[in-house]
């Protein structure tokens, strides 16, 4: 049984070493943290001083098999599929796929290049740091929409500003750009600092950030979870076509500017105002409401999709 147990232990252990292995640190806690990425990121507050990323999917290969069309006879090379044979000794007009068999070799050793830096931490975006500000980006590519199981645990510095992008933040890029689609909303927790996101068909949650907060996505729905904190800051969210999901409270002091196709809620709302609008023949609602106080202003508009605010 001892043995079972040690085992176990070694096991747990290595496993830890190799989760936290995965793991970069960047000292930095003044500034804007600037992210252009549709990847799924999964980010926290904390009180710290250094930006930690860690990967939380399965490290790439490096030498995935890419497929070439034509005549070879190099023992390197796996037929997949064929489309014509004109010959028994002929094997043009081929489909093949080409592993790099150089595992051995490149044992101990790094990859080198700025590009490559971040790879062994199975981190694959850009990282640059000027100007008091960092910068997580995607490679430029060929633009696509792609699906992609790539998730990052990211811990940020309650001291800096978050300004977030799914989409690509050059104008002058977005002949270049990829873009990750993921069906598992991004995330944003227990921040206390200023937040930007401007986003594109990624789903966005928020849990515990007290603002201000602005928040403008096209084809993405917006949650936004309280546990232990309340809104402290202006809350500004835009969502078009997609609905917004808002927990309110009960210690929090709102006024809330609430637009969408309708509003739904629970809450003990004062209302102050309430008409309909009609926009090219979609009829929208619009509400003032007061909760409590109404000390800190919420402006909620998501175009033709719908407004949920629930009692926590």
């Amino acid at each position: 049984m001892k043995n079972i147990k040690l085992i176990f232990t070694v096991i747990f252990l290595i496993v830890f070493c190799a989760i936290n292995a995965q793991e970069k640190k960047i000292k930095f806690n003044k500034g804007t943290l600037r992210i252009c990425s549709s990847k799924q990121f999964q980010i926290e507050g904390y009180d710290g001083d250094e930006v930690i990323i860690k990967s939380l999917h399965e490290k790439r290969e490096e030498n995935s098999p890419w497929v070439v069309r034509g005549y070879a006879k190099s023992k390197n090379l796996a037929k997949v599929s064929s489309t014509t044979i004109k010959s028994k000794d002929s094997i043009s007009n081929s489909n093949f796929v080409f592993f790099n068999v150089d595992n051995d070799r490149k044992k101990g050793l790094k990859k080198l290049g700025k590009k490559n830096q971040n790879a062994d931490l199975g981190i694959y975006f850009t990282i640059e740091e000027r100007d008091g500000e960092l910068l997580f980006k995607d490679q430029n590519q060929v633009r696509f929409i792609m699906a992609s199981n790539e998730r990052y645990l990211v811990k940020i510095p309650n001291t800096i500003k978050l300004n977030w992008s799914t989409n690509n933040c050059s104008e002058e890029s977005k002949n270049s750009q990829v873009r990750f689609f993921n069906s598992k909303a991004s995330s944003l927790s227990y921040f206390k600092g200023e937040v930007e996101i401007t986003s594109t068909l990624n789903n966005m949650k928020l849990k515990d950030v007290s603002g201000p907060v602005t928040v403008n996505t096209i084809g993405g729905n917006v949650t936004i979870e309280f546990e232990k904190e309340y809104p402290k800051g202006i809350f500004s969210i835009y969502s078009n076509n997609g609905f917004i999901d808002v927990q309110i409270p009960n210690k929090s002091s709102l006024l809330i500017d609430a637009i969408g196709k309708s509003v739904y809620s629970d809450v003990d709302f004062k209302v102050l105002e309430e008409k309909e609008m009609d926009d090219f023949g979609h009829i929208n609602t619009r509400m003032k409401l007061k909760y409590n106080t109404g000390k800190y202003k919420m402006k909620l508009n998501s175009g033709y999709g719908t407004v949920y605010l629930r009692k926590l």
